[in-house]
């Protein structure tokens, strides 16, 4: 009975030190969250003396460790994270999962305790007690919840209480949005800034996931930008993006951000600004209409007088290149000899980046994750040049900004909003007229974006600051710590963490073990999966391939679990690849599982060209926690 009390308790401990740790105190942690883990410690004590109050807190904490891969990168649930998990087509910071998929590992050793709990405690016959029932309901709404007494709160940042207030602060914007985005009103234009500007054609080019250095305009060894390198114009070495992400950033670059009173004029944007000063606008992209964040740009786009969009979903609803928006580019710039501003919102460099690359031929080999990122940017470079090739004869002035970088290593890139470069991105401006190509060491917000906006456009208005300006920019005062934000605002200064870009792009991809298999398994009726392409892997690398597909267990439609990878299978010899899971919302939604299920069904697998045969047969399957291999059969 005593070793049974000591085993209880040490998993209560574990139990609430984990929660802890996964629910996000312990990212930015205060001492009085140990009040916290003694609340958790609590629950446990009082509510596993009863049937019925073990159930509770069996499913509810269970249920709470799917957050866990998350609390633990970004801590507490605010609306900044939860925009990002309801954006299940963006996957922008659940993608980092991906490549830290070792943490979802902690979810299910905690929900492994929790039924060991269950299971030492259900047959326990307590008498009932009052007090013991009402402190367990008291400890477990405070846990979730937490509680408020004349202003003095014991666990304000509860799970439950943050996730609606922040949930309510999301509608809330949404709403903003909805009623304040065509209202121009705040907006005087004061002028022009210089009269004797005949440009025609002004051309605004929105990137997507370009870290600067990984541009060799700015420094990169290898020549991803051979137009760049030479075009007449400025070039900031020194932009900090707004935000990690696509609408923390551009909500507060292409609109007015007054981060001192945490508010967005949604009425105050560039398109607002470019129609009050007489322009004809157009926007072009090959991003999508719908989605939490798509949305947004959707109804920007509205505003202005022709709108037009590859994709008529969410922006992973085709496969559409960014070259696509050329002849529409095309078309307008011939329309009429109105002046005109014309938005561009690229695709970019968005993972997955090597799909970014479509039937573009870098100039150099591709045997990496860091060598599909550089490729993009050469794309981008040649992207860029066809762009002003299309407006030779027209007197135009062309200005370009990504909207946040990416964490890029060799095999992964993906979002990481605790790392600097992510905020490190390409600002510059190229005008024909310019005779020099001029590069500028300055730091600028990119909070000020609006105002070298509104001088690239011409004008002076009362809510833009002139000073803010390509011309002027000798002039202007170095900003050392731009404020960014990510959950709150905050200087950049605050990140600290570092990666240099991959200069070694042309070396090989390390290879997952390949282990060939003594004993050889048989296909399992408990598993079933697809194997949708056995492709090469990147291009200018014939070696390297890659199998993708998805897997799911039989009767739970769940994700597979344990080690799991690809079964090649040549007369009756079988070799195991180790893969990686990636998520597929689509395998998720086919199924129709409950949202809190993981929604990574897919598995990729690189290996040599030399294991490829035509009459191999190639299974998906997984390695469990016995060191056994189990195949799954094929989907269908």
């Amino acid at each position: 009975m005593l070793r049974k009390n000591i085993l209880l308790y040490f998993l209560y401990i574990v139990s609430s030190i984990i929660l802890l740790f996964g629910l996000g105190y312990t990212k930015n942690w205060e001492n009085k969250d140990i009040i916290v883990g003694l609340i958790f410690l609590g629950c446990y004590i009082f509510g596993t003396k009863y049937r019925f109050t073990s159930i509770i807190l069996l499913v509810t904490f269970s249920v709470l460790s799917f957050y866990f891969p998350t609390g633990i990168i970004y801590g507490k649930p605010t609306e900044a994270i939860l925009i990002s998990l309801i954006q299940t087509n963006k996957l922008e910071v659940i993608g980092y999962l991906m490549a830290i998929k070792y943490e979802i590992f902690l979810s299910v050793l905690f929900i492994i305790i929790q039924f060991f709990i269950y299971q030492i405690t259900k047959k326990e016959k307590n008498k009932f007690k009052y007090f013991t029932i009402f402190a367990f309901i008291f400890l477990y709404i405070v846990s979730l919840f937490g509680i408020s007494v004349n202003h003095h709160g014991i666990n304000r940042n509860a799970f439950l209480k943050n996730s609606i207030d922040s949930w309510k602060v999301i509608r809330k914007q949404k709403e903003e949005q909805r009623i304040n985005l065509g209202d121009s009103s705040a907006i005087k234009i004061e002028g022009k800034i210089d009269n004797n500007d005949d440009t025609e054609i002004r051309v605004v080019i929105i990137g997507e996931s370009v870290r600067r250095d990984y541009m060799s305009v700015y420094g990169y060894p290898n020549n991803t930008t051979p137009f760049l390198n030479s075009a007449k114009g400025i070039f900031i070495n020194g932009f900090v993006s707004s935000g990690p992400n696509t609408v923390s950033s551009l909500s507060r670059m292409l609109f007015k951000a007054n981060p001192y009173e945490n508010q967005i004029l949604w009425g105050v944007n560039v398109v607002s600004l470019a129609n009050k000063s007489g322009y004809e606008t157009y926007w072009i992209s090959n991003q999508g209409v719908s989605g939490w964040g798509d949305d947004l740009f959707f109804n920007l786009s509205k505003l202005t007088n022709e709108a037009y969009f590859l994709k008529k979903d969410d922006f992973d609803s085709g496969a559409n290149d960014d070259i696509e928006m050329l002849p529409v580019f095309s078309r307008i710039i011939n329309k009429n000899q109105n002046s005109k501003i014309i938005f561009i919102h690229m695709m970019g460099s968005h993972e997955p980046v090597c799909k970014r690359l479509g039937e573009f031929k870098p100039s150099f080999n591709i045997n990496s994750e860091a060598g599909c990122y550089a490729a993009t940017i050469e794309k981008l470079d040649s992207f860029i040049k066809l762009i002003t090739e299309n407006l030779k004869g027209k007197k135009y002035k062309l200005m370009y900004f990504s909207d946040h970088g990416l964490s890029v290593d060799k095999k992964h890139s993906f979002h990481d909003v605790d790392l600097y470069e992510e905020y490190q991105v390409p600002l510059f401006y190229l005008d024909p007229k310019e005779e020099k190509h001029i590069y500028f060491n300055k730091t600028i917000s990119g909070l000020n974006l609006l105002d070298i906006y509104s001088s690239f456009i011409n004008v002076k208005t009362n809510v833009t600051n002139s000073n803010y300006s390509f011309k002027l920019l000798d002039q202007l005062k170095n900003n050392p710590d731009p404020i960014i934000y990510w959950e709150k605002y905050k200087h950049i200064s605050s990140i600290q963490k570092k990666q240099p870009a991959i200069a070694d792009i042309d070396a090989d991809l390390i290879l997952k073990n390949v282990k060939k298999l003594d004993q050889n398994p048989q296909l399992s009726d408990k598993c079933f999966g697809s194997i949708e392409d056995v492709e090469i892997a990147y291009p200018s690398n014939q070696r390297i391939y890659r199998i993708s597909g998805w897997a799911a267990y039989d009767k739970e439609m769940k994700p597979l679990s344990g080690t799991v990878g690809s079964f090649i299978i040549n007369n009756n010899k079988i070799i195991f690849i180790e893969g990686e899971p990636e998520s597929r919302i689509d395998i998720h939604k086919h199924f129709e599982v409950p949202k809190e299920i993981s929604s990574f069904y897919g598995i990729s697998s690189y290996l040599d060209k030399k294991y490829i045969n035509p009459q191999n047969k190639i299974y998906f399957g997984y390695k469990n926690q016995y060191g056994n291999y189990i195949i799954c059969r094929s989907y269908g």
